[in-house]
């Protein structure tokens, strides 16, 4: 007997005419939240140009979107694990230097802790307003494409998406929503970052290092880098660890379809433990929704 195992990305629900690239949600924040945008973005280096300036062009607000969008947002959740640390330290210092005290770097802790939270504590928002962004996306009106695509007997689902696209549209009950969604039956909200674990571990290294040479300013700073790329990971191995049971279930999957999802690198270790869980012999079958999207594959699927 045949058991099925459907993988669906982001392209499924490009496919219904949804709103859901991060442009997409820039473009949420742009128009509801542009304070909390531009110092998140600034923290990329990414200030906007000043369009009053009659020497830039007229087409310079088209041309720095293009950059942005390009060099931050088009593979966002792996760009914004890379904030400008440099810039980062380069404030620390200045500010180490102003507060100019006798003591060196003892007993400043707590007044360089609150202005990291002062100046860093706005990304703790972050996946409130990735939910708000979802919930006010509506599917009401959408159709089906293909329903043979998407066949509730015998099969298993593992989302991507935090739409309802399969429960609404397509009336699937059981979709595991990996990431969260902001369904009725869902557990969990949505979760957007980046994985890079390995600047976490250095910068927490650093500030153990520093604690240890008792100064605190060094402490401080890279403590409060730790917590910015912390509030905005997106922790995979302990995803797939809580879903240990739906790994399990999936052991008798002789044929996976893949449905627009481009398994950029913060996703693979996604493809590899659904790869190890299903039958050695499974039939794979995909579908992308761009070419940029099926170049992404074929690199993820050639580390699996």
């Amino acid at each position: 007997m045949m058991k099925r195992l459907m993988i669906g990305g982001n392209g499924f629900d490009l496919a219904h005419g949804l709103p859901t690239r991060y442009w997409d949600f820039r473009n949420y924040l742009e128009e509801n939240y542009l304070e909390y945008l531009l110092t998140f973005e600034k923290m990329y280096n990414f200030s906007p140009a000043d369009f009053g300036d009659p020497y830039i062009g007229k087409d310079a607000d088209h041309k720095w979107k293009k950059k942005l969008s390009k060099l931050l947002w088009e593979k966002f959740e792996e760009t914004m694990g890379l904030p400008d640390i440099v810039e980062m330290l380069n404030a620390s210092e200045c500010i180490l230097e102003s507060l100019d005290l006798d003591g060196g770097n003892i007993g400043i802790e707590d007044t360089m802790d609150e202005y990291w939270r002062q100046e860093y504590g706005f990304v703790s928002q972050f996946q409130e307003y990735v939910k708000e962004w979802i919930e006010q996306i509506s599917i009401d009106g959408v159709m089906p494409l293909k329903k043979s695509l998407v066949d509730d007997n015998d099969c298993y689902y593992f989302s991507f998406n935090y739409t309802e696209t399969l429960e609404k549209i397509y009336q699937i009950e059981d979709v595991l929503h990996i990431h969260g969604s902001v369904g009725e039956n869902t557990w969990n909200d949505p979760i957007m970052g980046h994985f890079n674990y390995a600047d976490i571990e250095e910068h927490r290294k650093a500030a153990r290092n520093a604690d240890e040479e008792l100064n605190e300013g060094e402490a401080s700073i890279q403590n409060a880098i730790v917590n910015y790329l912390e509030s905005i990971f997106k922790d995979t191995n302990k995803l797939i660890e809580n879903n240990a049971r739906f790994f399990e279930r999936i052991s008798d999957v002789n044929d996976v379809t893949i449905i627009g999802w481009s398994a950029g690198h913060v996703d693979i270790p996604y493809l590899k433990k659904l790869s190890e869980s299903v039958c050695k012999v499974s039939v794979w079958h995909v579908y992308w929704y761009d070419a940029e999207a099926k170049a992404m594959l074929e690199q993820a699927l050639e580390q699996v």
